[in-house]
């Protein structure tokens, strides 16, 4: 292990004062207590800090990139050199600083106001992904500014998901930034998020990771592009007002969650008879082969990024089906059925009320 930042192990805390402090001899007053570390593991980086509530905070952030990470791109977790994110307040120092020391990635945040706190905590994480990535090949980190900016807005979509409409409207009503200025990482964190999710039009899904990976390691985004005919800057803003055109709603409607839910809780497997339309239970006893086995987790995986936008009538719904998605693998049969059991009947609850709803809505509207 490197040896400890020189950062973190100068701060001391000082020992708390009484307003009026009683009379004490020098000989009865004992040494200042040393300051509390505290730390937490999440697979990124390790946190370390003297506040629990900051520590807790970057946390939430590494967490939220792992899981954008696993279940959006479908990359596997990060191997090789590790990480860790310091939360330290130094007079002074930049709000974040990154180095790779020893072969591992070292990021100091400052801690702050809930919001810049939470920027650079986003772009902490993403900064160690990328650093951990490019040093377990054996190359120094070298990611592009867009794209640090990128895994950092990215993030903070995780943790809230309304920022994604957010910037699509903002995008909608102002002109797209110089490619150059964007691509140097020299323009606003929205934007570099709207490039990411332009690339990812050009991608299949089984590229995103590999190509997440590449960009990591320092591959530039001009290379991708010239790769596939691409001029970038026509193929900016074009791909970019396209993508603002197709907007999803934040919240889709009682009948599109509705039929969305249907075809998700709906498999297609050939079990021995041909491809058929299967229900959950039909494939529970098959769920040592491997192609169920996958597709059930990119039901799972599809689900996760899907919920935020479901309507809440049948939120309940999504969600039922989705602990029965975690648990396919390695819940008994019985605890499976009663599982199902629960999602049909939240689903016959939701359908119920949507209907409800609508006869509602449509006695008002006559």
């Amino acid at each position: 292990m490197p040896a400890a930042p020189v950062i973190l192990l100068a701060l001391v805390a000082a020992a708390s004062v009484d307003p009026v402090p009683p009379p004490a001899s020098p000989a009865a007053a004992g040494p200042a207590e040393p300051p509390r570390v505290f730390f937490a593991e999440p697979r990124i980086a390790t946190v370390v800090g003297e506040r629990q509530a900051d520590v807790s905070f970057a946390m939430a952030h590494l967490s939220a990139l792992d899981r954008y990470l696993e279940y959006v791109l479908g990359a596997m977790p990060a191997q090789g050199s590790g990480a860790r994110v310091e939360v330290a307040d130094v007079p002074g120092a930049p709000d974040i600083q990154a180095r790779a020391a020893a072969g591992q990635m070292l990021i100091v945040v400052r801690p702050g106001a809930l919001s810049p706190f939470s920027d650079r905590c986003a772009e902490a994480a993403a900064r160690a992904w990328a650093g951990r990535v490019s040093l377990s090949a054996g190359v120094p980190p070298a990611a592009e500014g867009w794209f640090l900016q990128a895994l950092a807005a990215e993030t903070l979509v995780q943790l809230r998901p309304a920022l994604a409409d957010l910037w699509l409207r903002e995008a909608s009503v102002s002109p797209a930034p110089a490619y150059a200025d964007l691509a140097a990482g020299k323009s606003s964190l929205s934007e570099a998020f709207l490039l990411w999710r332009c690339v990812r039009e050009e991608l299949t899904s089984t590229e995103s990771a590999a190509v997440a990976i590449d960009f990591a390691r320092g591959r530039s985004l001009a290379v991708l592009l010239a790769a596939r005919n691409r001029s970038p800057e026509s193929w900016w803003p074009m791909t970019r007002a396209g993508l603002v055109l197709s907007r999803p709603p934040v919240s889709l409607g009682m009948r599109e969650s509705s039929d969305a839910l249907d075809d998700i809780a709906s498999f297609v497997f050939d079990l021995g008879a041909g491809d058929a339309v299967h229900v959950g239970p039909d494939i529970v006893p098959h769920r040592r082969l491997a192609a169920v086995r996958q597709g059930v987790e990119a039901r799972l995986r599809a689900l996760r990024r899907e919920i935020i936008r479901q309507n809440p009538v049948f939120h309940n719904a999504w969600r039922a089906f989705g602990l029965w998605l975690e648990k396919f693998q390695d819940a008994e049969p019985a605890e499976l059925a009663a599982l199902w059991r629960d999602f049909e009947r939240e689903r016959a609850e939701a359908r119920a009320l949507r209907a409800e709803i609508e006869a509602a809505l449509k006695g008002a509207g006559g």
